[in-house]
């Protein structure tokens, strides 16, 4: 267990990471196709709903600091065993959906924007290796080696907002809701599958060390990444204007519109390259969550990498050799959309009632 404890500060730093870590690749475009300019308020909208879940969220973070049980053991007590592996599975389908869309869009960065080609496999692979190392060591690695590569990441992310800035025209973002505010309500809804980042800390909820300050951290970090987020999705929007939906990978197009770079030749490529571990650590985490739900669901924790659940994983990174990605959107996530909503949004916000219960249960079996 103690592999896996991190403190609240580690926590708020890999929150802010995994934030910053995919929603500046095809997130924007998608949104713009959906509400042009007004993307940015359908955006604020999610990370609203986002705030408050988190907030409760949190909230039995805190009242399970005690009794440091995982969420398995949480939802048992209170929602009965097949409630649990329900969710379990949701959980699950949530994660490999959003690890491949992740490893998709890096893909199409590395081959477009890099000019950088190779086979799937080869390109998975690594990737999958070094979850499975994660695994083997514990979330707190994962935990640390985010603190290391923090402060180049934030700096990098900055740089590349900071760059085009003296390019845009807010007035282009006028007028404000002109797509209808039940269209922006909508969009934020119909695209919550993109949102909800604190998913993660459901399955650390038992190793989190919690002493006077939980809260404050978290929602620091969850406020730089909102401001950082936001302000991209407005700035490529005022950019491109009704090209936006064309260009599938925002981060590397606004840094063109640098006129440094026009004049001295671009330098933003290593600083979307330092951005790129945010989201390699977001896959990580993942995987490392995917890992999670099925000891979960088979009812075991192994001291050590279990390979056939690797095994399991990595055969569901293969799935964009057989679907693409366009599919999984406007199918599979449409489809789960109500389901993954439940666990997304009505699960935070019942998870302190839920920690009540089985806390309660706990305490009279002692007695």
């Amino acid at each position: 267990m103690d592999k896996n404890r991190v403190s609240a500060d580690q926590l708020a730093l890999m929150y802010l990471l995994i934030i910053a870590g995919g929603k500046f690749l095809s997130l924007p475009s998608i949104l713009a196709a959906d509400v042009g300019h007004d993307s940015w308020l359908a955006m604020c909208f999610s990370f609203l709903w986002d705030g408050v879940c988190l907030a409760f969220l949190l909230w039995a973070i805190k009242l399970n600091s005690k009794a440091n049980m995982d969420m398995s053991a949480i939802l048992d007590k209170s929602v009965t065993k097949v409630v649990t592996k329900i969710i379990l599975l949701i959980f699950f389908v949530i994660f490999a959906l959003r690890t491949n869309i992740l490893l998709t869009s890096c893909y199409h960065m590395f081959s477009v924007t890099f000019d950088v080609s190779t086979n799937w496999i080869v390109y998975v692979l690594p990737v999958a290796a070094v979850g499975f190392f994660v695994i083997q060591k514990g979330f707190n690695a994962l935990a640390r080696a985010s603190q290391l590569f923090f402060g180049l990441i934030l700096i990098a992310v900055i740089a590349l907002l900071v760059s085009p800035l003296m390019e845009v025209e807010f007035s282009e973002l006028l007028p404000i809701g002109e797509a209808g505010w039940g269209k922006i309500l909508e969009t934020s809804f119909t695209r919550s599958f993109w949102f909800s980042d604190y998913l993660f800390m459901f399955f650390v909820m038992d190793g989190i060390k919690v002493k006077k300050h939980v809260y404050a951290p978290v929602f620091i970090a969850f406020g730089v990444g909102v401001v950082l987020t936001v302000l991209l999705n407005a700035v490529f929007v005022a950019l491109f204007g009704s090209y936006a939906p064309s260009f599938d990978m925002a981060m590397s197009k606004i840094g063109v519109f640098s006129a440094a770079s026009t004049l001295n030749g671009r330098w933003d490529w290593l600083t979307l390259s330092i951005w790129l571990i945010s989201v390699f650590i977001k896959i990580v985490t993942f995987i490392y969550c995917e890992y999670k739900c099925l000891e979960k669901l088979i009812d075991k924790n192994f001291a050590n990498v279990n390979w056939v659940l690797a095994i399991i994983i990595t055969l569901t990174l293969m799935l964009p050799m057989l679907v693409s990605t366009e599919t999984l959107l406007s199918t599979v996530i449409a489809w789960g959309l109500i389901p993954f909503t439940v666990v997304q949004y009505l699960l935070p916000l019942l998870m302190p009632l839920f920690t009540k219960v089985a806390l309660n249960k706990t305490e009279v079996k002692h007695e």
